[in-house]
């Protein structure tokens, strides 16, 4: 059950960004989602194999709906906040853009431990939040470091 739930819940995740209108080019999106995919896949070995502060299952079929949720839906999910966090023109609706998609992840999150896909052991879900909403000012600054990068390049050119 919980592969075909994050299974469809990456498929929906990528047709709502492929569907969506998109602020940022296709280089700041692949940059972004790369940035994020790899803390998420070095935050997961230090948290679950390092520290061992939670536990993943060991079935095949929910192990690889957990590696759906951490290199595919989680990237792209922020990838997709920050293209519709571009398009905001207020305060109010950046932050319910931000409300929005952490929402989704602890949701997803909640999802993972009741199909025991993780088992959490020195772990709550109130870190989990900070976590997520750690990852949304990386991606936030990441992206603003990037465009400041690319146009520094282009004064000096």
């Amino acid at each position: 059950m919980a592969f075909a739930v994050f299974f469809f819940t990456s498929w929906l995740v990528l047709a709502l960004f492929l569907a969506i209108p998109k602020k940022l080019s296709i280089i700041e999106n692949t940059f972004v989602f790369l940035i994020i995919l790899v803390i998420s896949i070095n935050w997961t070995w230090i948290i679950y194999e390092e520290m061992k502060l939670i536990k993943s299952t060991k079935d095949a079929m929910d192990y690889t709906a957990f590696l759906l949720f951490r290199s595919i839906i989680i990237p792209m999910i922020l990838v997709t906040q920050l293209n519709l966090l571009c398009r905001a023109n207020t305060f109010a609706k950046s932050l319910l853009n931000v409300s929005t998609s952490l929402a989704i992840l602890l949701l997803l999150t909640f999802f993972s431990t009741f199909f025991n896909m993780t088992n959490y052991i020195k772990w709550n879900i109130g870190y989990d939040a900070i976590y997520y909403l750690s990852l949304h000012v990386i991606a936030y600054f990441s992206l603003k470091f990037f465009r400041k990068s690319a146009q520094s390049e282009v004064k000096y050119s």
